[in-house]
Order: C-alpha cells, then sequence, then structure tokens
C-alpha cells in the first residue's frame, strides 16, 4: 500500500515558508511543551501504523533532501534549499542517534522523569523494615512495612552539554552521509559524559545521600576472580548485579582474568539468559561499562531495574537560533537533569587500591 504525502505536502509549505524567513516560532512552540520538533511534526502529520518513516522523514523527502545515498544533499542545501529550518533537528537527531550508539546511558537508568524547577527531592526506598521476612502474620504481629520517603535535602538540576564550533567554510559541502558521523561523534562523546555522572554518584553519591558501600575484602593493589565473585553476592535481594563501572584498564583486567578464558563461562552466561538457570553460572551476566574519568582500581556495580532515577527538566535540545543565523559556527547542544538514588542497597563499590 502507498503512502498518503497529502498531509506531509501540506506541511511542507509551512516549513519552507518558515526556513525563508527564518521563523524558529516551530521550535519555540516544541520547547515551551517540552517536544522536539519531530514530535511537534507528528501532531501535525501523524504516521500512520506501521509507517517506517517519521513525520521528520516525511518532510527530508517531499523537499528533495536525501539524507544518504548516491543523492544525499550537502550541509549548504539546507541554507539554499526551502528546508532550513529541519537543519538544527536534522543535527539533534543525529547527535542523538549517537548517543545512543556506543553506551547508551539510559541502559544504567531505573527510571527518566520530567520536572520543573531548578532542584529536585528525591525519593527513596527506606530499607531498614524492608528487609525483614515477609512470612505470614500471626498472634498480631505486624506485616514487614515497606516506606517511600523523601531526602532530606534536594538535588540541584546540572546543565550539562557541549559546544561545537564548525567552520562553514568546511563543513558547508560535506555530504549529510558524512557530516553525521562527526555528529554521531559528538552524540557519543556527550554520552560517556553522562556514563562519568552515574559513576561518580554511585561512588560518591548525589548530593543528598551517600555513595555505594565498599565491599572490597581481598588483597589491596589486586583484582582476582574471588573479588568479582565477592563483589555480585554483597547485593542483597532482590537487588542482583546487572552492570560493574570502571576505567578502561580495570575493565581489562575482569576481562583478563584466567576465568574469562574458559569458554564455558561464557557458555554458561548464555544458559542464564536463555533459560535463567544458576548452575554452573560464573557472574558473567553483568555487563562491563567504561566510564572514562573513574577512578582507578575502583568499581562500582548497580542494579539498573532499581538504583538509579534520572530527572530531566530539559532533554538534550540544541541552540536552533545559532545553527540557523551563524551558520553553526558556535552553538550548544544541552540538557537539564540530575542522576539520584532510589534504593540503597541496589549499587555497591569495590575499591582494590593498595
Amino acid at each position: 500500500m502507498s503512502l498518503d504525502y497529502s498531509q506531509a505536502e501540506s506541511l511542507k509549505q509551512t516549513v519552507v515558508r518558515h526556513s525563508r524567513s527564518g521563523d524558529l516560532s516551530l521550535y519555540a512552540e516544541a520547547q515551551e511543551r517540552g517536544l522536539t520538533l519531530t514530535e511537534l511534526l507528528e501532531e501535525l502529520d501523524p504516521s500512520p501504523r506501521g509507517a517506517s518513516q517519521d513525520a521528520f522523514e516525511r518532510q527530508m523527502l517531499v523537499l528533495g533532501m536525501a539524507g544518504s545515498g548516491r543523492k544525499a544533499i550537502s550541509v549548504e542545501d539546507f541554507y539554499l534549499g526551502g528546508g532550513l529550518v529541519l537543519l538544527p533537528e536534522f543535527i539533534q537527531r543525529e547527535i542523538q542517534r549517537g548517543y545512543q550508539m556506543v553506551q547508551d546511558p539510559t541502559e544504567l537508568l531505573a527510571a527518566t522523569v520530567p520536572v520543573i524547577g531548578p532542584s529536585v527531592k528525591p525519593i527513596y526506598i527506606k530499607l531498614d523494615n524492608a528487609r525483614e521476612s515477609l512470612a505470614k502474620r500471626a498472634d498480631g504481629a505486624s506485616y514487614p512495612t515497606v516506606q517511600l520517603l523523601y531526602r532530606e535535602k534536594e538535588a540541584d538540576i546540572v546543565d550539562k552539554g557541549r559546544r561545537f564550533d564548525f567552520s562553514y567554510k568546511v563543513i558547508r559541502g560535506q555530504r549529510l552521509d558524512e557530516f553525521k558521523v562527526f555528529l554521531w561523534w559528538i552524540g557519543a562523546q556527550l554520552a560517556y559524559d553522562e556514563i562519568d555522572d552515574i559513576y561518580d554518584v554511585i561512588a560518591n553519591g548525589d548530593g543528598t545521600s551517600s555513595g555505594a558501600t565498599d565491599v572490597f575484602n581481598g588483597t589491596g593493589g589486586a583484582w582476582a576472580y574471588s573479588d568479582l565473585v565477592h563483589l555480585a553476592i554483597s547485593f542483597d535481594v532482590p537487588a542482583q548485579m546487572t552492570h560493574i563501572m570502571g576505567t578502561k584498564d580495570d575493565i581489562e583486567t575482569i576481562l583478563n582474568l584466567t576465568q574469562y578464558q574458559d569458554p564455558d563461562t561464557w557458555h554458561a552466561a548464555e544458559m542464564f539468559r536463555q533459560q535463567g538457570r544458576y548452575q554452573g553460572l560464573l557472574p558473567m551476566n553483568a555487563k562491563l561499562v567504561v566510564s572514562p574519568n573513574a577512578v582507578t582500581n575502583k568499581f562500582v556495580a548497580l542494579d539498573k531495574r532499581f538504583a538509579i532515577r534520572e530527572s530531566v527538566a530539559q532533554p538534550l535540545m540544541i541552540e536552533a537560533e545559532k545553527v540557523i543565523s551563524q551558520k553553526l559556527e558556535s552553538a550548544v547542544i544541552s540538557k537539564e537533569s540530575v542522576y539520584t538514588i532510589m534504593v540503597d542497597d541496589a549499587l555497591k563499590a569495590s575499591d582494590y587500591s593498595a
């Protein structure tokens, strides 16, 4: 069944008009409502169920602005044609693609929630009574109590991002196939910035609560397989270790352990993923994550299902006006958010420094 592009063609007139006049009202409306331009375009030109293209991609198509292949346009074509208003969103989409391409920080989060304001009061589970066995209530005994409480302090929202300065003389002739590779790189850098933030929150706390308990009990200055086992076993049920974070060199230390050269290790991990059976399982079911600026010889581990919440005041957003008026020569892509700890027992540390 062929797609109906009639709404896209109608919307195209608005896009062309705004592009030629430098009108950024679509971005202003989207930002005011907490949407991306793509999401706003979807309201104006809803995608049919199962459509292979979203509203932004349909605008690129009806404007004849190919993003890949032999007919891919150059960056300059945005400024010369009628699709200039789409350029900031194109850049943001490709940066977002790069953000998720190498190591997606959202894989480490239990929840991401929108918030309003310069700070947030984190919520957490008080574990003192929650650890008691459920059992059956008898003889007037009370049930174990699970409390959901606010932290005593508030956590400040942090404005974080990157500035890029691209000389228009350099990029104007770049085909989009090539240009988006650089945008992916920026996105991947942003992702690792946030991975470092998550590591820091686990290791040192979020400003409203302390960081993870150090459970290392081995020989300082050396990391052994028994230390990895102890780190995995230190989690109290229902939490379990899903991710381990450390420097590149420390992650390499894990991978070079003798036990990880054994093919049966990989087979046991695969069996666990497929069947959930622990028989013969070595602690390989945790994903290894490099945190570029982690503390040397200090691993942190978490159960991503329970540990960290991200409160987002402003999602990743680009300075659309500067992209258009300054031809990319100076623009910032940024995000306003903060990471906080939800369940203290869902994170641990292992500092094996001498």
